[in-house]
């Protein structure tokens, strides 16, 4: 018997989604090509920074929308 709270299909999704972005994000090509005078890892740090949490608060609130429904 498993003492963890079963994850949905939807979280582990977001989760491994995450994870696969924040390894390519940290191979090292990224630290070499430059884009607009900054590294491209820069540039997928700060879109990791920004979108991680905003598609987790949309996830949230999609699925407090499916439960009172």
């Amino acid at each position: 018997m498993s003492h963890f709270f079963p994850m949905k299909r939807s979280d582990r999704g977001y989760l491994i989604s995450i994870l696969i972005f924040a390894f390519v994000a940290f191979l090292p090509w990224s630290h070499r090509i430059r884009f607009s005078g900054m590294a491209l890892f820069g540039w997928l740090m700060a879109a990791l920074m920004v979108f991680s949490p905003a598609i987790a608060l949309f996830q949230f609130l999609l699925s407090r929308n499916r439960k009172t429904k």
